[in-house]
């Protein structure tokens, strides 16, 4: 008994001692499933100032990028004026590079008149063209050795449509290539013969520019070696 008595007086005190904590809100309270976090309300002056130094686009800098874009977009490489066959970029870079360092072709001012054989075969060639087409400004002509290349500068002007014709007696593969400088290929011949012809029967060239554009024609001896002779032949559109 008096053991007894004992531990009832110290429960006693705890019990005492429990109550006055409480009673002070010295104890934490409880809740079910233990104490929880209070949500945070506020950012801290971290979060304030990081936020605070995101990067913000300008008018100026908004704007740059569109106008890069369009800009890149508002000058695309033209399109052929007449049938391309040569797709591959390389072959096509090779055969301008070859044209731009190839001697200048012989101008005759008369064209393809009197009655000499290349001027002969040329306008033989022509009376495939269509109805109308009369030569216009010089004959280009000049020799070929085999895989040789001349090449003469062509202005195409806007109304009005455009064939061009080459004639070979010896080469028995002539071809021809029309360039728009630096390298972009705007038509060739279709055939593998010793008359080619650009832009010929039932479509001939007609540029829609606004401006007479210079092209660079080149002259080609793929097979065979000789004379050679190419004539521009235009009419109205």
């Amino acid at each position: 008994m008096a053991v007894f008595s004992r531990a009832m007086n110290k429960t006693t005190a705890h019990l005492f001692v429990l109550f006055g904590l409480g009673a002070a809100g010295a104890l934490p309270a409880l809740a079910c499933g233990g104490a929880q976090k209070p949500a945070d309300t506020a950012a801290t002056p971290s979060d304030s100032a990081s936020a605070g130094d995101a990067p913000v686009a300008s008018g100026a800098d908004s704007a740059s990028a569109p106008a890069a874009s369009s800009a890149s977009a508002a000058d695309p490489a033209p399109s052929p004026i007449a049938q391309v066959l040569t797709t591959d970029s390389g072959q096509i870079g090779k055969i301008y590079d070859a044209a731009s360092s190839a001697p200048a072709a012989t101008l005759k001012p008369s064209g393809a008149t009197g009655g000499d054989a290349l001027a002969k075969g040329v306008r033989d060639a022509a009376k495939k063209l269509p109805a109308g087409m009369a030569p216009e400004g010089p004959l280009a002509m000049g020799a070929l050795k085999e895989k040789g290349h001349l090449q003469t500068d062509i202005t195409l002007a806007p109304g009005k449509c455009y064939s061009i014709v080459g004639f070979s007696k010896k080469v028995k593969d002539l071809d021809l290539y029309l360039f728009v400088p630096p390298g972009v290929l705007s038509g060739q011949d279709l055939t593998d013969d010793n008359k080619p012809i650009i832009g010929g029967a039932p479509q001939p060239m007609c540029p829609v520019s606004s401006t007479a554009v210079t092209y660079k024609l080149d002259i080609f001896a793929d097979q065979g070696a000789g004379d050679v002779a190419v004539q521009l032949y235009s009419k109205g559109n």
